[in-house]
């Protein structure tokens, strides 16, 4: 019977791109009347809406809809599959908008889908500089935005680009920067307020860190804010004196919004160099940080420093969720952060003040936190010059790809539970001498992955109590293969996952009981998004990406990596 039900699916596939072609060659798909994306449709999504990366401002990643329940979710079906061009760092969060799906593509590309019957609308390519490959955004986009009857594109670059929304043309673009210092755009830009609003990729070229922010109608640049200090500007004294000024800090993940103070959240990447033995002692502020910016003005309002004084690559550039929590009896306006580090912060997001810590995954580097919130590392495992080219090996954990990455969370507040997906892993560090050359990658250190010490797995997906900091659940799969997918929560009683082995899963938001699971093409590499369309629910997701968690975990689980082109996949209630 399982086999008969695993022909059934494969057949349904092969017919599926069958129809996609035949429908290609048909023409264009129906034309849907266009109803603008205004500022209240973003800042209040109706239920069925997926219009910003992670659907809210706040990005907590939950959908109120129902219809694909935990009664239901076992009768999920194909609707439609699509193989994209790219297959290799291919990270994709749809959106969707009047009944088209836009898709990103780090070689170039935007592709626009018909949600029901997945006809090709149109395809915009960018025609990229010979020398593009100076820019660490190259192959990395992750999505697009969308405002009035535009996209708005971050490119590789150092681009922002509008389109037409319904047809692929190019209305405008401005500069954003220079991509031939590493600097580019990975990441979908956050609109609110009339303001596109760019973080950027290019830490490992040792670029400078920066956010700005464009006027939606014109493009004109607003403001832009750097994320590292230059001579003479506050933060400079967390720096030694070096012959290199302080770069680094990069943006290059979510940005939250809160609309009521009109400020952004974001956070930054690891200093350049990446070692304090080439960069001298030092904090290095604003790198590894969480900033609250105004909107406005683009004016630092508050830092908190996650990770100082980085030797590791362990930054804290992931998304600042903001959920509004009863602590010690009042309610708290906070922010949760989870990054590389095997910790999550919780903060007041109107103060910056630390409200308390909680471990995710395996970690022997951060013992503890001070009352005021600063990390106390283990003394072992911070370097002196005495190690530099030595033969001294540290084992550091987690590895820097992290407890979690590029996989965002996902908070209910039906459960009040943080969900993600948690990577165990450590490295063997070594730290050497090394010439600093503009472009480049310049860190004196070196990791080589590894297992925990006597775990059997990688990867597991957790349910924590922000309030608490303790796991509700946790969900291991067999194999122990890495945790790559965005957690994506619903008003259904479902959380959805992925893994490197190609697993998309369901699981009771509860108890994390299996409801459901589909292996597609490769890794599960994207975020599960879920959307209605004249009164269906479906659900959508990338997979075969080889994203970085993939390549480098999959060693240690012994998981075979598909050679292919990412798919786009499309599910759907019968």
């Amino acid at each position: 019977m399982r086999a008969f039900g695993h022909g059934l699916f494969v057949l349904a596939f092969l017919v599926g791109i069958q129809l996609l072609q035949a429908g290609a060659a048909l023409g264009q798909p129906e034309q849907r009347d266009w109803e603008p994306v205004t500022d209240e449709r973003l800042l209040n999504p109706r239920d069925g809406d997926w219009m910003n990366f992670r659907r809210t401002y706040d990005v907590t990643g939950f959908s109120p809809l129902d219809q694909i329940n935990r009664e239901t979710v076992g009768d999920l079906r194909l609707v439609w599959a699509y193989s994209m061009r790219d297959g290799s760092r291919w990270v994709p969060t749809p959106i969707v908008a009047n009944g088209l799906m836009y898709v990103a593509e780090g070689s170039g590309r935007i592709t626009c889908f018909d949600v029901v019957s997945g006809d090709v609308v149109w395809v915009h390519t960018r025609n990229y500089p010979e020398d593009i490959e100076k820019s660490q955004a190259l192959n990395r986009h992750r999505g697009v935005s969308i405002y009035g009857d535009t996209i708005y594109w971050g490119t590789a670059d150092a681009a922002l680009v509008a389109l037409d929304a319904r047809t692929g043309e190019q209305r405008w673009e401005v500069s954003t920067g220079d991509y031939t210092t590493g600097l580019g755009h990975a990441h979908p830009a956050l609109i609110a307020d009339g303001k596109v609003v760019l973080g950027f990729a290019g830490g490992d070229r040792s670029a400078r860190g920066a956010v700005v922010a464009h006027d939606a109608e014109t493009g004109e640049r607003l403001w832009i804010t750097y994320t590292v200090p230059a001579r003479g500007e506050p933060g400079y004294e967390t720096w030694s004196e070096h012959e290199i000024e302080p770069l680094g800090g990069l943006t290059w993940n979510t940005i939250s919004y809160d609309p009521e103070l009109r400020w952004i959240y974001l956070g930054t990447g690891q200093p350049t160099p990446w070692s304090s033995t080439l960069r001298g002692p030092g904090d290095a502020l604003y790198t590894n940080s969480i900033l609250a910016i105004d909107i406005d003005t683009g004016e630092l309002q508050w830092h908190f420093q996650v990770v100082p004084s980085d030797n590791w690559d362990l930054d804290a550039t992931h998304e600042s969720m903001l959920v509004d929590l009863v602590i010690g009896g009042v309610e708290r306006k906070a922010l949760i952060e989870t990054s590389k580090i095997g910790w999550g912060v919780v903060l007041d997001r109107v103060t910056g003040q630390f409200l308390g810590s909680f471990r995710t995954g395996y970690d022997n580097l951060v013992t503890g936190w001070t009352d005021i919130g600063v990390p106390i590392y283990n003394p072992a495992l911070i370097p002196t010059m005495d190690d530099v080219d030595s033969d001294k090996v540290f084992e550091v954990c987690p590895h820097y790809h992290g407890a979690r990455n590029l996989n965002s969370p996902s908070y209910s507040p039906e459960t009040g539970f943080y969900y993600v997906g948690i990577n165990n892993s450590c490295m063997d560090v070594t730290f050497v001498s090394e010439e600093y050359r503009p472009g480049r990658v310049y860190r004196g250190m070196a990791g080589r992955v590894k297992r925990v010490p006597d775990y059997d797995y990688i990867g597991e997906f957790v349910a924590f109590n922000p309030l608490t900091g303790q796991r509700a659940w946790e969900r291991r799969f067999p194999g122990g293969a890495a945790m790559t997918a965005a957690a994506l929560s619903t008003a259904g009683g479902l959380v959805f996952g992925g893994t490197a082995d190609r697993r998309l899963f369901a699981l009771d938001a509860d108890t994390g009981a299996l409801l459901w699971e589909r292996r597609l093409n490769g890794d599960i590499s994207g975020a599960p998004i879920t959307f209605e369309v004249d009164g269906r629910q479906y659900l959508a997701v990338g997979a075969g990406g080889r994203i970085g968690q993939t390549t480098s975990y999959a060693r240690l689980t012994n998981t075979r990596l598909p050679q292919g082109t990412g798919v786009m996949w499309v599910f759907a209630l019968p």
